[in-house]
């Protein structure tokens, strides 16, 4: 039976511990199985443990010095920077025992290694070279230091309860010019990509949890031989068939090398500078599970669920207001996609 996935972008906006609940409010409500939390992006790092000191072989690293806003980026237009705010601890636990009490399983979405610039901006030398937004994943300083990270923060949801773990892994070195992976499977450091999704997956696994990944690094340019695969027991989360010179994985190549796939495709995207909230409903409200793609879509009989992604790259259009005025729009949105899915059930 397929399951049904909201994921809401608090990375780059913050949101308050009272919005969220009331979006848990609306996704039980519509009957949505899992809801996708996504604290930390280029422009927010958004949820503190009482604990945030890591250590590696390398060093020991004091994480709460880049909390709150990450980096601005006015001049394209997507600044969502000013609020500063960010979750403690207990204000998590206080989330997780809501959405609990209402019947839906929240779970973390921690990107790596692309849109980590939050974090990036105070370990500048663990950056990509050329890039702000993305962790060198060829510099063992660096993913030792992401992997002490992801460990830390799942070590905290593993002890919640929560089953999922959402590692991103989309967009890597997008702020070089040209797309990242692109790049990186042309001068050879696929390979490099592909052993630190790996390895990050495999920490997640040790712990018991099922693990899930955008679909941009699977298998690019319909290529599992090449550079190796990640990890088939990685669920796919396809959102993009791509764009600008991105040669992304079909989805049916991705079903074939044996992934499991969730329907995220962008088409149902929500974002924050939406101008037509009723044309979103009417598009959300025609979701269709087994369709990938928008050119060229292509039809999947066997898939494990779909998701609706609500982004905040545009989130300045609302202030630094913790997310209050979303609750105008979001709320309706969540429930056409919940009726919509009934279907699938």
């Amino acid at each position: 039976m397929a399951k049904s996935f909201f994921f809401l972008d608090a990375g780059r906006k913050f949101f308050s511990k009272a919005v969220i609940e009331k979006l848990i409010d609306s996704v039980s409500d519509a009957g949505i199985d899992y809801f996708n939390l996504y604290f930390s992006d280029n422009q927010g790092f958004r949820f503190s443990l009482d604990d945030m000191i890591v250590k590696t072989e390398y060093g020991e690293y004091d994480l709460s010095i880049a909390l709150g806003d990450g980096y601005c980026q006015p001049e394209e237009n997507k600044a969502p920077c000013g609020t500063n705010g960010y979750l403690t601890q207990a204000d998590m636990d206080g989330i997780i025992d809501y959405a609990n009490s209402k019947g839906v399983e929240l779970f973390p979405a921690f990107e790596i290694p692309g849109h980590m610039g939050a974090l990036l901006e105070k370990f500048s030398h663990l950056r990509y070279e050329g890039s702000k937004s993305s962790l060198d994943i060829t510099n063992p300083e660096a993913v030792a230091f992401a992997y002490a990270v992801l460990e830390k923060y799942a070590t905290y949801f593993k002890s919640r309860g929560c089953k999922f773990f959402n590692i991103g892994g989309d967009e890597f070195a997008n702020d070089l010019g040209t797309m990242g992976f692109e790049r990186i499977y042309n001068d050879g450091k696929m390979k490099s990509f592909v052993t630190f999704i790996n390895g990050a997956a495999q920490i997640l696994f040790d712990m018991g949890f099922e693990v899930c990944a955008f679909n941009d690094g699977f298998c690019y340019n319909n290529d599992a031989e090449t550079y190796g695969k990640l990890d088939t027991r990685i669920t796919v989360l396809v959102w993009s068939p791509g764009w600008g010179g991105y040669r992304l994985a079909k989805p049916s190549y991705l079903k074939e090398q044996g992934y499991h796939l969730v329907n995220a495709a962008e088409k149902y995207y929500i974002a924050c500078d939406c101008e037509d909230w009723e044309e979103k409903k009417n598009i959300i409200s025609n979701f269709e599970l087994h369709s990938f793609g928008v050119k060229e879509p292509e039809y999947i009989e066997e898939v494990s669920g779909g998701m609706i992604c609500v982004w905040t790259d545009h989130g300045h259009t609302y202030g630094p207001d913790n997310g209050v005025a979303l609750l105008e729009y979001l709320p309706p949105l969540i429930s056409t996609f919940g009726e919509a899915f009934k279907k699938y059930k």
